[in-house]
């Protein structure tokens, strides 16, 4: 799971490397020359426009913030705290320690020290929660402060989380394949079963989405063809999710596509949309007004780099829902 990092921001210097480096992004090309390539190139991947969130810290009295900062992972959330509340939520990308590059960006403080591990952070919001409304959802006493960074456990994570509705919707868990397999076989199963079989999971989810999207920010719908930030595209079923058997939704490779929340995912769902032999079809039998007309023919006749030897049942599958066996789209 995701779990809350305490960030303080509070002291002259913490504000001004606040303002340097995450009120204004760090551009890429300035980091470039203290990190290696492969670096360079995860960090373009994440941050395509080149720029960069960037936050560190140091490593504390006997490298005890550098052994939290160990626990970070991607997707975790940042909270940043200033004049006794929270302000700002982030959430991490990636994290690396790197002293020269720290010292590029943020100087060495009066022990010579400087703020080396690093982390990178994205997806920012604005908030305004005071410290006395986060001492009551954690559990804290009502006067506790928040004086230094700090790595929050399972449980208060979730308290917090939950009650501030504070999730990534680009970066998800890394989920094997093997806990994927094994949540499969779960929602299959009726004896563990609580819920309907179409309803999902965030295990299945994460998995999909680390399938689809590779680690990338941005993706291309299967459908129009156009490219779009991932929170904004739905890791869609190809066949309907509900009509699925454990081993289709065992073939995580080739039963799902990613589709825009801008009107293709629907369309699709829906069977406005079918795709035959490769090429995407409007579906004539679908009441349709001059609006959806007008988008769908822009979508039509295209080709959809998803029709393959592997996943073509499931397109058929799709399309024999909407339309009779026998009958041409």
């Amino acid at each position: 799971m995701e779990n809350v990092i305490l960030q303080p921001a509070s002291d002259k210097k913490a504000k001004k490397h606040f303002h340097d480096t995450v009120l204004n992004p760090v551009e890429l090309d300035i980091m470039k020359e203290y990190i290696d390539d492969s670096l360079y190139e995860r960090i373009k991947n994440l941050y395509p426009d080149g720029k960069v969130y960037v936050w560190g810290i140091t490593n504390g009295k006997q490298n005890a913030k550098k052994t939290e900062w160990k626990k970070i992972k991607p997707g975790d959330i940042c909270v940043f705290t200033q004049d006794k509340k929270i302000f700002k939520s982030a959430v991490i990308t990636l994290t690396f320690a790197n002293k020269e590059l720290a010292a590029r960006l943020w100087g060495v403080d009066m022990n010579g020290e400087t703020w080396e591990n690093i982390y990178l952070v994205d997806e920012l919001i604005n908030l305004d929660i005071s410290y006395e409304t986060f001492n009551e959802i954690i559990g804290y006493k009502h006067n506790y402060i928040i004086q230094g960074f700090r790595y929050l456990n399972d449980e208060k994570s979730e308290k917090i989380l939950s009650e501030l509705d504070l999730h990534s919707t680009r970066i998800m868990e890394d989920i094997s394949k093997e806990e994927y397999d094994s949540e499969i076989e779960k929602l299959m199963d009726k004896d563990h079963l609580d819920r309907p079989v179409s309803s999902t999971s965030r295990v299945e989810q994460a998995y999909l989405r680390k399938v689809l999207f590779d680690g990338k920010t941005e993706y291309r719908c299967g459908i129009c063809g156009n490219v779009y930030p991932i929170d904004l595209l739905i890791t869609a079923h190809i066949k309907k999710r509900a009509d699925c058997s454990k081993e289709e939704r065992l073939d995580a490779a080739h039963i799902a596509m990613p589709m825009c929340k801008f009107g293709c995912d629907d369309l699709y769902e829906k069977g406005y949309l079918l795709v035959e032999k490769g090429v995407i079809k409007a579906n004539k039998r679908k009441q349709m007004t001059k609006y959806v007309e007008e988008y769908i023919n822009k979508i039509k006749d295209k080709e959809c780099e998803y029709w393959t030897d592997d996943t073509k049942k499931y397109f058929e599958a799709h399309n024999k829902t909407f339309i009779d066996q026998d009958s041409k789209i």
